[in-house]
């Protein structure tokens, strides 16, 4: 083989994935017909790689173009002389399905290098999106996710800012896997919130089906369904929560369930998630226990609610709400 020829497997490789030039097309032409065996070397190829349809599922895997291109050589060219020749047709099948693993490279080295980062934004409201896998992700207001260009093909792999709850399409050949500041959440399939936007300098996690690998520098965590962490940037310790907030998902389904919580972290919740600026005009309001459940009600209702509980007046005004009373109306304080 001369050095006009020294890539004619890679070139042999993108005619079978339908990717030559007109100049890779002139110089394969020209191998072709300088000897009888090179055309007879691709014909074997190409009729292997049509009847190898198995083969060319491999295109949904990573693959090393080198590697298969060295084992390719190796089948062509043996290192050193032996005895008796060897005839083509004995190495043929082999041959064939390295280069059709090289033709696989072709298409996925393409696709990975050209398709670009994707990102998916929440502005003023929540957003659900599926992802190219089929994991559904929902974003919290004021939120976003940047997907990685070649997510899907070896792992599936984003980094988010703010909050989001996810779905996880079950794969255990790629590892869906979240950067949230210096923490890293690693999953198969399962579904669990990351929460970024809360508190400045902490990343809680949420588990709700199945299990999650949260990792930080030396630290490795795992969580499973029920369970919640917090990861501390400034430390960059991750700590199991002994408590979990069962509202981290409200801003999702708008589902509270407050078991002897204080006012004061009801009025914040509720501010977060129907994002309207509500406020106890009466400090002393913010100790006042509420026990209660609402499922996926209207914020007047929730709030007329809270305010028959405590006899509290509702004001509106400038699209901000006032709670006002003298006490708990009997409630526990």
């Amino acid at each position: 083989m001369t050095d006009n020829y020294a890539h004619i497997d890679e070139l042999l490789a993108k005619r079978l994935a339908g990717e030559t030039t007109k100049q890779e097309e002139a110089l394969i032409e020209s191998w072709l017909q300088e000897s009888a065996d090179n055309s007879r070397y691709f014909d074997s190829l190409q009729r292997l790689w049509s009847q190898a349809p198995t083969a060319r599922a491999a295109t949904l895997r990573p693959v090393d173009t080198e590697s298969a291109l060295q084992k390719v050589r190796a089948q062509m060219q043996p290192a050193a002389p032996v005895a008796r020749r060897i005839s083509m047709y004995q190495w043929m099948p082999a041959a064939a399905a390295v280069l059709a693993l090289v033709v696989a490279a072709v298409f996925f080295f393409r696709n990975e290098t050209d398709t670009p980062e994707v990102q998916i934004a929440a502005a003023t409201s929540t957003l659900t999106d599926t992802l190219t896998d089929g994991s559904v992700v929902v974003l919290n207001r004021n939120s976003a996710l940047r997907i990685a260009g070649n997510f899907n093909k070896k792992e599936r792999r984003m980094r988010l800012e703010g909050e989001a709850y996810f779905a996880v399409a079950h794969d255990r050949e790629k590892p869906f896997v979240i950067e949230v500041q210096q923490l890293e959440v690693k999953v198969v399939g399962t579904e669990f919130n990351v929460d970024n936007r809360s508190e400045p300098g902490r990343v809680k996690v949420s588990v709700t089906e199945g299990k999650v690998q949260l990792s930080a520098g030396a630290q490795n965590l795992l969580l499973v369904a029920g369970e919640q962490a917090i990861y501390e940037s400034g430390s960059g310790n991750i700590t199991r929560v002994a408590k979990p907030n069962p509202n981290v998902l409200a801003y999702k389904n708008r589902y509270f369930d407050y078991d002897a919580t204080p006012l004061g972290q009801v009025v914040r919740e509720l501010s977060d998630v129907y994002g309207v600026d509500i406020s106890l005009k009466n400090k002393v309001l913010e100790n006042c226990i509420l026990h209660a459940r609402y499922d996926n009600l209207e914020l007047d209702r929730v709030l007329d609610l809270i305010a028959d509980s405590f006899s509290l007046t509702v004001e509106k005004k400038d699209g901000k709400v006032v709670l006002d009373g003298t006490g708990c109306g009997g409630n526990d304080e």
